[in-house]
C-alpha cells in the first residue's frame, strides 16, 4: 500500500483528487491539507511514501524550490510529486534540479495519469507528464544566478520586501541584501525592477504570464473536476439528492464566476 499525502491550496481540487484516487486499491491517502504551515505538523505525525505538492499557495509565503530542498533534508526517503497548473519550462527545470521525483501539469488530464505517476515515483523512477517532459527538453541552459539567488528574485518579483523574503527563506535580512547585491552585479543592473526584467529575458525567472496562466487555469481545472465528480455520482447512484444538487450547482457557479472575474481582471 502506497501511503499518500496531498497538499493543494484549493479544497475542491483535494476533493476531486480524493474521488479520482478512491478506486485505487494500492493507494491510501493518510492526510491532506491546504496549508504549507500545516504540512510539517502532519509530516511529524505521519510520513507518507509520496507527497503530492502544488506550487502555489496565495498569500502564504511559499517558495517551492526552498521547500523541496528542506523536505529532502528532513525526509530523504519521501518521494515528492509536483501537481500544478504551472507549465513554464523554468519552473519544471528548477524543481527537477531541486530533486522532485515527478512533475504533472494539471492541464495534461491529470486525473487519468495521477495514479500512474504516484506508482512510478514510489518505485524510485521519475514521472513527467507530456507538458512537463516537453518543458524540460526546452529549458536546458547555462544559468548565471545560483538557485538561492533565483529564489530571492522570484520572491522579489512577487512583491515581497527584503524582511519578508528573509522570513520565507529562513535566512537573515543581511543575507538577502547580499544576494540582491550579487544579483545586481551579475546582471549588470542597479534596481530590483531591472533585475527582474533582465532575469526574465535571460530565462532565469518564469515569464510574467506564468502566474496569469495559473490563475486562469485553476478554476477551469476545478470546473472540469466537478464535472467528473458529477458524472461519477450519477453513474454510481443514478441521481443526486436535492442537497447534493444544490451543493454542486453552487460550486459550479462560484468557479465559473471566479474564472469570469479573472479573465476580466487579467485580460483587459
Amino acid at each position: 500500500m502506497i501511503r499518500l499525502a496531498l497538499i493543494d491550496d484549493h479544497p475542491l481540487i483535494l476533493k476531486i483528487l480524493r474521488q479520482d484516487l478512491s478506486k485505487e486499491t494500492d493507494i491510501a491517502i493518510i492526510w491532506e491539507t491546504t496549508s504549507p504551515d500545516e504540512m510539517y505538523s502532519h509530516l511529524r505525525e505521519a510520513k507518507p511514501d509520496v507527497l503530492v505538492l502544488d506550487l502555489f499557495f496565495g498569500g502564504q509565503g511559499f517558495e517551492p524550490v526552498t521547500q523541496v530542498h528542506d523536505l529532502h533534508a528532513r525526509y530523504p526517503a519521501m518521494k515528492i510529486l509536483i501537481l500544478t497548473a504551472y507549465d513554464d519550462p523554468i519552473w519544471i527545470a528548477e524543481l527537477i534540479e531541486a530533486g522532485v521525483h515527478g512533475y504533472v501539469v494539471k492541464s495534461d488530464d491529470f486525473s487519468l495519469r495521477l495514479a500512474e505517476a504516484i506508482r512510478t515515483v514510489f518505485q524510485g523512477r521519475t514521472f513527467l507528464s507530456l507538458t512537463a517532459m516537453q518543458g524540460l527538453m526546452t529549458s536546458q541552459q547555462r544559468r548565471t544566478l545560483t538557485s538561492r539567488e533565483r529564489a530571492v528574485l522570484r520572491l522579489a518579483a512577487e512583491g515581497h520586501a527584503n524582511p519578508q523574503i528573509a522570513d520565507i527563506l529562513g535566512i537573515a535580512d543581511g543575507t538577502v541584501r547580499n544576494h540582491i547585491s550579487n544579483i545586481y552585479s551579475k546582471l549588470d543592473v542597479t534596481t530590483r525592477e531591472e533585475a527582474i526584467q533582465v532575469a526574465r529575458r535571460m530565462r532565469e525567472l518564469p515569464t510574467m504570464n506564468a502566474s496569469t496562466r495559473h490563475e486562469l487555469r485553476t478554476p477551469l481545472h476545478v470546473l472540469l473536476g466537478l464535472a467528473r465528480l458529477l458524472r461519477a455520482k450519477l453513474s454510481s447512484e443514478g441521481a443526486l439528492s436535492s442537497e447534493q444538487h444544490e451543493q454542486y450547482l453552487e460550486q459550479l457557479i462560484a468557479e465559473a464566476e471566479r474564472l469570469d472575474g479573472l479573465i476580466e481582471q487579467l485580460v483587459p
